[in-house]
């Protein structure tokens, strides 16, 4: 009986009236204070019970204060229990303006400055993406009330439109009404439901959905992730509608990932379907990312200049923002469904990451890039996944780079591509970063497997994934480039034309070859000072010796590279010299371009069919990864 009692009573009468904070401490100096009675009863004189009693609730009082500081705002104009979470509402001094902010337990979920209409958070501006897609709508649904800012925008903005709400929170929208200056009108109509069994009971058709249901990273509906919830969403929509939700997460390719796997799941029911980074298309830190789901087979070019001016000045940034989703390989991640929606788990994963150390250069993110070209399948010439990897490098390469360029030729019956970002153009004094994209057709040595493919983990995708990665540290660190640009080459046809038997005789690297002789149509007179070429570089055990030809045409670079590298890692990093290996700096070295190779040649499974992701280490990536961006900073 106590026990139904307690737990009744809690859900019943103390948690919609009470603070948690207040039960908790209440509830723990009642049993406290209860413990004294045995006590007295053994023999405990009261002057000694009275002392310790007094001191306990002397404690309790301190705790109760403060608890109460570390909430205090500016000026609460409100603060109260609701019936899922604490409500409170303050004023306080934002970007140079009065602000008040509407906050949900420990989570700011809206703002409104009290001296204009402009929008306080950014993801809210994204509300007026319906005039790229539909303009005319005349049917809106906001899932998730908050401060009312979407809902409050769109009346404004429109005189035909009709907003529904739901949101479960019984007394956000009259608070809205008195704190945000939310209109009462016929035209919005709020709902105390939950968005999900709001879509599911509903007869009418919207033009127009707005889920704003996620409010934090502390607090994901799960059934508002799912292909279910989606899919019927789109059920709901009419011809052209459109379906945006405002998703808090990260753009890691590291497994489990929320909002790839939610990328995923959308692009299932929302074939056409657009995506954007309020921060930025590339940050790898938590951020509000937007999804947009168009219930049409019309494509929306976003750089189209028309459509920035068809939006609102707010969003006219909206191209910055998209993220090009050529740039992921969406298939690892699995679809959430009603089934299956792990939502905490990830969500955990990512706030994990978020309040961890932050590396300069994280080689767990490196090998994430390693997987995700493995899973294009084979990279040799012509082959599907060889396609696929040149969209995904471009794409990649220009969301960091300021300037990209194409060289694509034929050989015989193959095709053939050189991709190159620059960064600061303009400085004379240059180096190359390079590495070979394609992979070896046939294994040499097929000791493994019966298929005979290389997937060419080590040989091909490593040195790439760590020159992705080192883009965007470029890009965001310009200090790196204060004295020397960096041109990035992912040099096609290293593996040359495909061979019988391991006969290398008449072996050359195609890319860097072609690279070469056309120097002049990236560089005109002005050769670049140096190159650095990684090759077979995430061997868990990595024993990386001076290549011959390297000291030979590059030594003081050479020597250099090796000393900051055994400064990092003296085991990764041998100091005496390997093999005389040609490789793509060969090339560069016959046209005077002093070039060496970083290369761990002694790799068992080198041109085998067992050359995978899971013989390579983060631990090695972050050594050269580290390696060549210490030696960056010294030219």
């Amino acid at each position: 009986m106590g026990s139904l009692f307690g737990s009744i009573s809690t859900g019943f009468i103390l948690i919609p009236q009470f603070e948690i904070s207040k039960i908790i401490l209440a509830v723990a100096l009642f049993l406290t204070l209860l413990g004294f009675l045995p006590m007295l009863k053994m023999g405990m004189s009261k002057k000694k019970a009275f002392r310790n009693a007094f001191l306990i609730f002397l404690a309790f009082f301190l705790m109760g204060t403060a608890t109460g500081f570390a909430v205090k705002k500016e000026k609460v104009v409100y603060s109260k229990n609701g019936l899922y979470e604490k409500i409170t509402i303050y004023d306080a001094m934002y970007q140079g303006q009065p602000t008040r902010f509407f906050e949900q337990d420990r989570s700011n979920s809206g703002a409104m400055f009290l001296n204009s209409d402009e929008h306080v958070d950014d993801y809210t501006k994204y509300f007026a993406l319906y005039k790229v897609f539909n303009p005319n709508i005349k049917n809106a649904l906001v899932i998730g009330g908050g401060a009312y800012t979407v809902p409050k925008a769109l009346l404004a903005e429109n005189s035909e439109v009709h907003v529904d709400v739901a949101e479960i929170e019984p007394s956000l929208f009259d608070l809205a009404v008195k704190y945000f200056r939310v209109p009462k009108t016929e035209r919005l109509k709020n709902y105390t439901d939950d968005g999900r069994r709001l879509l599911d009971d509903t007869k009418k058709t919207y033009d127009y959905i707005f889920a704003d249901g996620y409010y934090s990273l502390f607090s994901i509906p799960s059934h508002l992730t799912t292909q279910e919830f989606f899919a019927v969403a789109k059920s709901k929509l009419g011809k052209d509608g459109i379906f945006i939700a405002n998703f808090i997460g990260d753009l890691s390719r590291r497994q489990p990932s929320l909002i790839l796997s939610e990328m995923r799941t959308f692009q299932s029911v929302f074939p056409n379907s657009y995506f954007f980074g309020v921060n930025s298309p590339n940050q790898a830190g938590a951020q509000n990312i937007i999804f947009v789901g168009y219930n049409s087979d019309k494509k929306i070019a976003m750089k189209d200049p028309l459509i920035a001016e068809s939006v609102i000045p707010v969003i006219r940034f909206l191209p910055l923002t998209q993220i090009d989703i050529n740039r992921f390989e969406l298939s690892a991640y699995p679809i959430l469904t009603d089934d299956y929606s792990p939502v905490e788990y990830m969500t955990g994963k990512i706030l994990k990451k978020t309040f961890s150390e932050k590396k300069e250069i994280d080689g767990e993110e490196i090998l994430a890039l390693i997987e995700q070209q493995l899973r294009y399948g084979p990279r040799s010439l012509n082959a599907s996944g060889h396609k696929e990897v040149q969209k995904f490098l471009i794409a990649e390469l220009r969301s960091s780079a300021n300037i990209i360029k194409i060289q694509e030729w034929k050989d015989g019956n193959d095709d053939l591509m050189n991709i190159i970002a620059r960064f600061s153009r303009e400085k004379k004094n240059r180096i190359i970063l390079g590495a070979h994209y394609d992979s070896k057709k046939n294994a040499d040595r097929d000791l493994f497997h019966k298929d005979g493919i290389m997937p060419g983990a080590n040989d091909s995708a490593s040195g790439v994934a760590i020159l992705l990665h080192l883009a965007e540290r470029l890009k965001n660190n310009k200090q790196l480039t204060n004295n020397v640009g960096v041109d990035i080459v992912m040099f096609d046809g290293e593996e040359g034309k495909e061979t019988q038997g391991g006969d290398y005789t008449n072996w050359k690297p195609l890319g860097a070859n072609y690279f070469a002789e056309h120097i002049k149509d990236v560089y005109q007179d002005n050769k670049p000072n140096s190159a650095i070429v990684l090759d077979m570089v995430c061997d868990k055990n990595l024993n990386i010796k001076k290549e011959v030809s390297s000291i030979k045409n590059a030594p003081t670079q050479t020597e250099l590279f090796w000393k900051i590298g055994q400064t990092i890692d003296k085991n990764a990093f041998l100091d005496n010299t390997g093999y005389d290996l040609g490789d793509d700096h060969t090339s560069l070295n016959e046209i005077g371009i002093p070039s060496f190779l970083v290369i761990d040649f002694d790799y068992p499974y080198f041109h085998t069919t067992a050359d995978t992701s899971d013989k390579c280490s983060a631990k090695s990536l972050e050594t050269v990864g580290n390696t060549v961006l210490e030696y960056l900073k010294t030219l």
